[in-house]
């Protein structure tokens, strides 16, 4: 039995090139920042070959786009790059001024 693609790869590979040409990064760049060659970046953006989960979501951190938009041109779950890079920033910081963070999130949405 044949099991059919269900993501266009050539759709993704172009997404990701949008997303990277409006962010005014190159092939070159991105391809250093997610730790690959520059010929994979070309082999993605034109739809031979298409990013694992891993290198799909740094992507997303990168280029600012949800992971949803590679995958089928929709943009539900635009802050989640956003959530996740607060996150990180929140790792670092002592409990006392990560108390002061939620109840200033509190504050803004009314709970």
């Amino acid at each position: 039995m044949e099991v059919k693609r269900m993501v266009n790869y050539k759709e993704v590979g172009k997404r990701i090139r949008n997303a990277r040409t409006e962010k005014k990064i190159t092939q070159e760049k991105f391809a250093e920042m997610l730790g690959v060659s520059t010929g994979y970046i070309s082999q993605i953006e034109s739809g031979q070959k298409c990013f694992n989960l891993k290198r799909l979501k740094e992507s997303e951190i990168i280029l600012e786009k949800p992971t949803s938009y590679f995958i089928d041109g929709t943009e539900r779950e635009t802050n989640s790059y956003l959530i996740d890079e607060i996150v990180e920033d929140l790792k670092v910081l002592d409990e006392e001024k990560i108390k002061m963070i939620k109840e200033l999130v509190k504050s803004m949405t009314n709970k």
